[in-house]
């Protein structure tokens, strides 16, 4: 197609230019952009525009966050930078590409999102801490919808393995009691995730090109965690708060321990837990789109680590506590049937996953852990 394109626009300006016997044709100007507008994201970025023309050109930006140069590599290419952007508000300009000979142009129309102010985390007691990786992004649901003063819960996507790596919540009555159910409200998460990246989860996972499933809808975050509204609820069925994972053990052992963490260790001091999925070297794949879509990983193990007072209704931040005061653990499970759960410390669980959890209570007594409180 491209060896096409040039063809032809070598033949116009051959048309354009040669002479017939009653003289020289006036010049017609020829100038065609592709594509004619272009969006970027907050970061920024580099884009790839095809200039045709039969015409020396100049390349004028509208604002100072655009610029655009030839592309030295390949004909008949320029290229389009645009600048990180601090502004709250989508922002515009244009790129016009004006021909030195007479007043013939054409512009790219460009876009830009809106900066989106980092959500100051610092005082979330369940968050992990935030490591820099090329496909990893953090999502924040920091509003509950039935209570926009309580935060619902965070976690940090692969978008290369198309789930979340940890999904982390705060868990507390004001959480669980009131008039919400089950929703079974499966969808895309709005938050910040493209739907590229997500898997499309209106049915569970398969094997590729398969039409019995594989794996269930595993959540992160329980549904039966978030029952305060349906609107809350409906939130746990976002697709980044699933991966795949064995019913046998997503209905057993797993559920189990959901159960244990509402009924037995959540309190009114609130316990902070993370819930994650770990990939070791191996892990396999399951498919999106009833077996015809994206090839999401499976993982190896899961496990949650949790944090909370060890009084329970002390009135204390746990950030406010001394280690003494204070109790977590960690539960490991392999991804296999009915797999028991492994209780182990928090600094356990750091050091098989490579995550660093609680960063934000310093006291936590992570290396440490009572297994008589955690029967």
């Amino acid at each position: 197609m491209k060896k096409i394109i040039l063809f032809l626009f070598a033949l116009c300006c051959a048309v354009i230019s040669c002479s017939t016997s009653g003289g020289e044709k006036p010049f017609e100007p020829y100038l065609q952009i592709r594509p004619e507008s272009l969006n970027f994201d907050a970061k920024g970025g580099v884009a790839d525009v095809q200039v045709l023309a039969n015409f020396e050109y100049d390349i004028i930006s509208s604002v100072d966050w655009l610029s655009a140069e030839r592309d030295d590599s390949r004909d008949f290419w320029i290229k389009v930078t645009a600048t990180a952007s601090k502004v709250t508000e989508v922002r515009s300009g244009t790129i016009t590409i004006k021909s030195k000979r007479d007043d013939t142009s054409k512009s790219i129309e460009v876009t830009q999102e809106a900066y989106v102010k980092p959500i100051n985390t610092n005082g979330w007691a369940e968050i992990p801490a935030m490591a820099e990786n090329v496909n990893w992004e953090y999502g924040f649901h920091d509003k509950l919808p039935s209570n926009n003063k309580l935060r619902n819960y965070s976690f940090c996507f692969d978008r290369e393995k198309h789930c979340a790596l940890w999904v982390a919540y705060p868990l507390h009555e004001c959480y669980t009691d009131g008039d919400g159910e089950r929703t079974n409200a499966w969808s895309y998460d709005p938050c910040c995730i493209e739907d590229a990246y997500e898997p499309n989860l209106r049915n569970a996972y398969y094997p590729q090109n398969s039409d019995k499933y594989s794996h269930s809808r595993g959540h992160q975050l329980p549904s039966a965690d978030r029952l305060a509204s349906n609107e809350d609820n409906a939130t746990t069925f976002y697709y980044t708060n699933m991966t795949p994972q064995l019913q046998s053990l997503n209905g057993d052992t797993w559920a189990k321990l959901e159960d244990d963490l509402r009924n037995d260790y959540m309190c009114s001091d609130t316990l902070y837990v993370v819930t994650g999925a770990h990939f070791a070297p191996g892990y396999g794949y399951a498919y999106d789109n009833k077996g015809a879509g994206k090839a999401c990983a499976v993982p190896t193990h899961y496990y949650k680590v949790i944090l909370r007072t060890k009084k329970g209704n002390s009135g204390k931040w746990v950030g406010n506590c001394s280690a003494s005061e204070l109790q977590c653990v960690g539960f490991w499970f392999d991804h296999a049937a009915k797999a028991p759960r492994q209780t182990m410390s928090v600094a356990e669980i750091e050091k098989k996953t490579g995550h660093t959890f609680f960063p934000n209570v310093k006291n936590a007594p992570k290396s440490t852990y009572n297994p008589s409180e955690w029967q």
